[in-house]
């Protein structure tokens, strides 16, 4: 009988007593132990299993858990490893920021609140060996009455608490750090949660300490007094193999399943590069082996809410941009590993909002190379379907909010074109272009507006659509081609406020004289 499949469960003790599927990460405990990490924040896209890792780093080092989790490593890489006397060595403070997810600061305070309360009351016996004062301290915690200067101090205190009880340092374990920096940012209260700094720093009774995020530390974050943070991102040698499925690790999971990798497979879900590693979206491999089906499973989980901020508020420039990514085209972009959010409001800068898409996984390496000058550059590109799948998703999306275009009536334009139903495609403009502003009548604009009534072709493996594109004597603004060889469509673009039937006639002729269909008659296509 098969193995269930971890679907949704990122505790790592019960993957463990249920017999799921398990990608086997337990080497990275010699990893962290032989390399003598301190505090270390591991930067990966969402669902790439931080989760899960963090909830094995527990399950593995918690003294609480002495003689009772040993079994769970049974035949594991770690059980082979010098390092597996460190099994159950040390008091652990492990904390999930996941769901300080509050639309402002005071709620959001109240729930850090909670966290606290309950991580305290989880280790009560430490209250036999507290004198008087350390009691009422720990009591303060317990009955949510601390001050905001304690809750600062509260991971600190709570580590000298336990080296009292067991002689040993504490590893602390924060999971998706960055999740409330996030939302301060996006709910208007960043600057209210930056400046709530939990030290850690100089804290003597650390063993070591590990956080998982999306984005990297840098010069603020809940954590702004710590100056000596490692990080190991996307772009980093160690642990690169870590978070995501390689590719041996894909293929025998699927083989498993009775799945091949096959080419659509990686068309999906591959794509990802980490420093030279091929990497696969764990969350998207393990559902496609339950479900075998191949559809976006990664971008239809939560937290796009950052990227369709940055594609909706940027300017008409950068949307150029995104439309080249969507195309399939690489992008030139100097990789900036102190990227903060401040640097994401300023949305005229492309450089700021591809390193976030990088870093977020929605981007990922094609090639690195150096300029003339020493200057070290970076072209990235969407890694897989599921990316464009989103992308196209948020085309979408701004165009039904921002211009109140229904679905319905983008797919009915695709429809009309690919039928080559001139009425119908006649019918669906009258109804989209009035939504327009006079304000938004550039050429680029509508360049821009219509490759977005196109999104039903753009992740279509059946079609093609190139845009300012070189053919015969010059650039042609845009084209859709079925991969058939049965139908192509050239268009030309010309915004006007006063003959419409003349302007039109210029850019028929345009065509004609430019020679723009010269790509689709090499390839012998009808023609209209």
């Amino acid at each position: 009988m098969l193995k269930n499949l971890p679907i949704g469960r990122d505790n790592f003790k019960d993957v463990i007593e249920r017999d799921l599927y398990y990608v086997d990460k337990t080497d990275i405990i010699e990893e962290i132990l032989s390399t003598d990490l301190y505090v270390s924040l591991f930067s990966r896209p969402r669902r790439f299993g931080k989760s899960l890792f963090i909830s094995m780093i527990d399950s593995f080092f918690n003294i609480e858990y002495k003689d009772i989790n040993k079994h769970l490593f049974d035949g594991l890489k770690i059980s082979k490893s010098e390092y597996y006397n460190r099994l159950s060595s040390n008091p652990v403070i492990k904390l999930d920021f996941k769901n300080l997810k509050q639309d402002n600061y005071e709620e959001m305070y109240e729930s850090y609140k909670g966290m606290i309360r309950e991580l305290y009351s989880d280790k009560r016996y430490l209250l036999e060996i507290l004198n008087d004062d350390e009691k009422e301290l720990y009591n303060s915690f317990l009955y949510e009455n601390a001050n905001k200067d304690r809750y600062q101090k509260a991971i600190s205190i709570l580590s000298k608490m336990l080296y009292k009880y067991y002689n040993k340092k504490t590893i602390i374990l924060i999971d998706e750090y960055d999740v409330p920096i996030q939302q301060g940012y996006l709910e208007g209260f960043y600057d209210d949660i930056v400046s709530f700094s939990s030290s850690l720093k100089g804290n003597e009774y650390v063993e070591f300490a590990i956080m998982t995020g999306v984005l990297r530390v840098s010069k603020e974050s809940l954590f702004s007094d710590l100056n000596n943070v490692e990080v190991y991102g996307i772009v980093d040698r160690l642990y690169n193999e870590t978070f995501g499925f390689t590719n041996e690790e894909t293929k025998e999971l699927l083989n498993y399943y009775d799945l091949e990798l096959n080419d659509d497979v990686k068309n999906m879900y591959d794509g990802y590069n980490f420093n030279g590693t091929e990497i696969y979206n764990p969350w998207s491999i393990i559902k496609y082996a339950k479900y075998k089906e191949l559809k976006p499973y990664w971008v239809n989980t939560s937290g796009n809410s950052l990227v369709l901020k940055c594609i909706k508020d940027c300017s008409e420039d950068i949307k150029v941009v995104f439309e080249k990514l969507l195309l399939g085209e690489s992008i030139d972009f100097i990789y900036n590993e102190k990227v903060t959010y401040l640097d994401y409001n300023d949305l005229k800068s492309i450089n700021n909002i591809l390193n976030l898409l990088f870093i977020s996984g929605y981007l990922t390496i094609d090639k690195n190379y150096e300029d003339e000058f020493g200057k070290k550059y970076m072209t990235v590109k969407l890694p897989n379907g599921e990316t464009r799948e989103l992308f196209n998703n948020i085309i979408l999306e701004i165009l039904n909010d921002d211009y109140r275009i229904e679905t319905s009536l983008i797919r009915q334009f695709c429809t009309g074109i690919l039928n080559n139903d001139k009425e119908l495609i006649q019918l669906t403009l009258n109804r989209i272009l009035p939504n327009i502003s006079y304000m938004d009548s550039s050429e680029s604009f509508y360049h821009g507006y219509l490759l977005g009534l196109f999104s039903m072709f753009l992740n279509n493996k059946n079609f093609i659509v190139r845009s300012n594109r070189e053919s015969g004597l010059g650039r042609f603004d845009l084209m859709i081609k079925k991969v058939d060889n049965s139908v192509g469509m050239i268009i030309e673009l010309k915004v006007t406020d006063y003959d419409k039937d003349e302007v039109a006639l210029k850019a028929l002729e345009q065509i004609n004289s430019k020679k723009y269909k010269q790509e689709l008659m090499d390839s012998f296509f009808f023609f209209f």
